[in-house]
């Protein structure tokens, strides 16, 4: 493999379930010449390198043009279109328990992930873009294995945070006191919590996790995201500050925006409610 200091460092986007992070993964993989996961590499997830080599075969550098996805998940949509790939990762970590440190895999398993990763990057000279929010609870953990590498932290208004959430788990019929979607390390002391409460402490221990860990990485590595940012341009200006090309015929999706005058007044007196329950910026 090249010398390491000449590999892209990797990029990960983590934030809470449902703040516009997998929009903004699909914008980034379809704009800017980055490696990532797509439907057709993750069924090599325990051959990563052969994976993206066959997905560059089929689709070279060209635009997944897809921004469908169903609570994250793009399986039904093609081949190209961005996968989060759990399973890459829950070949060394847990299913059960999302929060990880540096202690909780072997030298041996962060040398193999560092490895598997940077081969890729140096074989095509990009970046590894992931998005995986999961990985919002291992960042001690990545930056053990990556301290170079850059970080998108994506936020949005916790009250339509936590009203997606309550639709996501009412969709899929996610019972009363089970959890949905990314864990934090204190998720079973939440689970007796009313479905709207327990929505709002995810979105805050999950994201009060996140800021305390980011102090793990250097200010320049970091970027803070909002929903309510995002365009063509804000795309833009982040593909600058990855410093990566743009690829051609790349579409742009239609980013759509939060608007509380649509709340009706009880759920806006719910929302409020829950947000106040756990110290969330009601912004």
């Amino acid at each position: 493999m090249a010398e390491e200091e000449a590999v892209p460092a990797p990029i990960f986007i983590v934030g809470a379930p449902r703040t516009g992070s997998t929009i903004l993964y699909q914008a980034i993989t379809n704009r800017f010449k980055v490696s990532y996961i797509d439907n057709l590499a993750s069924l090599f997830y325990r051959n990563l390198r052969f994976g993206i080599w066959l997905s560059k075969k089929e689709y070279g550098d060209g635009p997944h043009n897809n921004f469908r996805a169903e609570f994250g998940n793009t399986n039904k949509f093609g081949g190209h279109a961005p996968s989060e790939c759990g399973e890459f990762w829950y070949r060394w970590l847990p299913r059960s328990d999302h929060y990880a440190d540096s202690s909780s895999i072997s030298d041996k398993a962060k040398r193999k992930i560092r490895r598997e990763i940077l081969c890729v990057s140096a074989k095509y000279g990009q970046p590894f873009v992931f998005k995986n929010l999961n990985a919002g609870q291992r960042l001690k953990l990545i930056a053990d294995i990556f301290p170079d590498a850059k970080i998108i932290f994506v936020q949005r208004d916790p009250l339509f945070v936590i009203r997606s959430i309550l639709k996501a788990r009412a969709r899929l019929g996610v019972p009363a006191g089970q959890w949905w979607s990314v864990r934090p390390a204190n998720f079973r002391s939440l689970l007796d919590l009313s479905e709207e409460k327990m929505c709002a402490a995810q979105v805050h221990y999950i994201e009060s996790q996140i800021a305390s860990d980011l102090e793990l990485f250097g200010d320049d590595n970091v970027c803070m995201v909002h929903y309510s940012e995002f365009s063509e341009n804000f795309v833009d200006s982040l593909g600058a500050w990855l410093g990566v090309d743009r690829k051609n015929g790349g579409v742009d999706p239609e980013f759509r925006y939060d608007d509380r005058s649509k709340l009706s007044k009880e759920d806006m007196f719910m929302l409020k409610n829950a947000v106040s329950s756990f110290g969330l910026s009601d912004e």
